[in-house]
């Protein structure tokens, strides 16, 4: 059964990732008439899964946190996630195996934690439980007043409320620097400093409010795993946008948006055809939107000059492994780190070098969930942060002998023959996703969360040039990761009906229907 449409308007909105569908599923709901465009064959960008040979890999993100912001999604358009999503939690929250052969694994069971805190250094189990008493209120600070609001004018961000905020979140040092104040070993720094990559930023760079990341992971919310791995949130967006009338167009790229007497009023097609909007939102990376779909009278300050100017984050070098064995000896999610934390991050960031003994994340869903792989098989899925394509890192040399760097690596870290085992693999690397994703420079998180890139000084969710043209995704406020671009989505659509004179109208819990298109 579908819904039935009030046809407020219609709207357009440019790209299927997470921030797109998030807002189109909420405009959907309310009644507006809503299409997706989507270049890929496939929805949800970096958010989408390569199905291949019986496997299900997952392309870009894999660590779901936040649950509640899932939940109260659900929960605002008047269904149930358990209609949708079947989520398992994960404890413990990950594997971090250091050089010295140790392996630290998080456990959401703060006993369990605090003794395992105990058995690297027992002097830092006090610091640990300091580090508990001041980064509540601080996340809920940042959930409060940062997070869940828009900063679309000036007095949205300069006023007495927010300035108090920013005091509470004490945002002047790294989160490295914050989190030395409370814990000694380098371990345990690490292990609540290494999320910063979550945002493709070094930690000695990220503003102190991101330590809340690992406090999210493993002293509030925990870590979940979504079965049918991080792809089944797209494809429950996707089933939602149905549910309410909307629809989904695939290999369909948008060429330009189009403006008329100042206004958005739709896209052209990359085949010529024009699909006329009331409201067009991009979910298009945001610097790519401006510097190719934008008309570059209406771009205001983003000009090339500006965006090249902007920081922006590491890039990715991907393997997505279909293996004929099974590799019990991981976990869900694993980290391998170098010797020396701060050269490597220094020689990535800094020095923008290709690393030659790199830090490398280790995604095995099937620890979790046999539906992603044939029997008896596994899905091995390799992240190592790279420069972005600003390194002048030339990718069709480097691709094959930094593969082979990588596989001898895992290799030596306990895969054994992992290279024999290979029956299905495919290789991202910056280029990819400049290319496929269009993300700016190839970076894999989009623009760095920066001082002065984040609330006010973000890319705004509302054009300020153009009336009826809005931005979503990880580029623009209030930032990357799926929960925070679920949220970005959410303030795009409340943003869209105070423009139009309406307000959000809660609807009645009611069971999941089927889609039909």
């Amino acid at each position: 059964m579908k819904h039935t449409a009030k046809n407020l308007g219609k709207v357009i909105v440019v790209g299927s990732g997470a921030g797109g569908l998030s807002a189109a599923v909420r405009l959907a709901n309310q009644g507006w008439d809503v299409t997706v465009l989507e270049k890929e064959a496939t929805p949800g960008g970096r958010l989408s899964a390569i199905q291949a040979e019986g496997y299900s890999i997952d392309v870009g993100p894999t660590i779901m946190m936040m649950n509640d912001v899932f939940h109260q999604y659900f929960k605002d358009l008047g269904r149930s996630i358990e209609d949708y999503l079947d989520l398992v939690r994960v404890n413990p929250c990950y594997h971090l195996h250091f050089t010295d052969g140790t392996c630290m694994k998080p456990s959401i069971d703060l006993k369990e934690l605090l003794d395992e805190i105990r058995s690297f250094n027992p002097d830092d189990v006090d610091g640990y439980l300091k580090y508990l008493a001041q980064i509540h209120r601080r996340y809920q600070v940042a959930r409060e007043k940062f997070i869940e609001k828009s900063f679309t004018k000036p007095s949205d961000f300069f006023n007495i409320d927010t300035l108090i905020g920013m005091m509470q979140l004490r945002t002047l040092n790294n989160m490295y620097d914050d989190i030395a104040r409370f814990i000694k070993d380098e371990r345990l720094r690490i292990s609540l400093t290494f999320q910063a990559i979550y945002l493709g930023v070094s930690p000695f760079d990220a503003p102190s409010i991101y330590t809340l990341i690992g406090y999210v992971e493993h002293g509030l919310s925990g870590v979940w795993y979504p079965k049918g791995g991080m792809n089944a949130i797209t494809q429950a967006l996707v089933k939602l946008l149905g549910e309410f009338g909307g629809s989904l167009r695939v290999n369909a790229e948008v060429e330009q948006i189009l403006i008329e007497q100042g206004r958005a009023v739709g896209v052209r097609l990359a085949n010529g055809e024009v699909l006329k909007a009331d409201v067009v939102i991009s979910n298009a990376d945001f610097p790519y939107t401006m510097e190719n779909l934008v008309p570059g009278s209406h771009r205001g300050k983003y000009t090339p000059q500006k965006l090249n100017s902007m920081e922006v984050t590491c890039g990715a070098f991907m393997l997505y492994l279909g293996v004929n064995r099974r590799y019990d000896n991981l976990h869900l999610h694993n980290i391998y780190f170098t010797p020396d934390y701060k050269y490597s991050m220094d020689e990535l960031f800094t020095r923008q070098q290709l690393p030659q003994d790199p830090a490398m994340y280790v995604y095995r869903p099937t620890k979790y969930d046999d539906t992603v792989a044939p029997p008896g098989k596994d899905i091995i899925y390799v992240l190592v942060p790279v420069p972005n394509l600003s390194s002048g890192i030339d990718w069709k040399k480097e691709t094959h002998r930094y593969r082979e760097l990588v596989i001898k690596k895992l290799e030596r870290q306990g895969l054994t023959d992992l290279s024999k085992h290979i029956e299905f693999e495919r290789i991202y690397t910056p280029e990819t996703f400049q290319n496929r994703f269009n993300t700016y420079q190839g970076a894999a998180f989009g623009l760095a969360p920066s001082l002065f890139q984040s609330g006010y000084f973000r890319p705004h969710i509302k054009s300020k040039e153009v009336p009826n043209l809005y931005f979503s995704g990880a580029s623009v406020h209030p930032g990357g990761g799926v929960p925070v671009v679920l949220v970005c989505g959410k303030l795009v659509s409340e943003q869209v009906l105070v423009d139009h004179n309406l307000s959000w109208q809660p609807k009645m819990m009611t069971a999941g229907l089927s889609a039909s298109y």
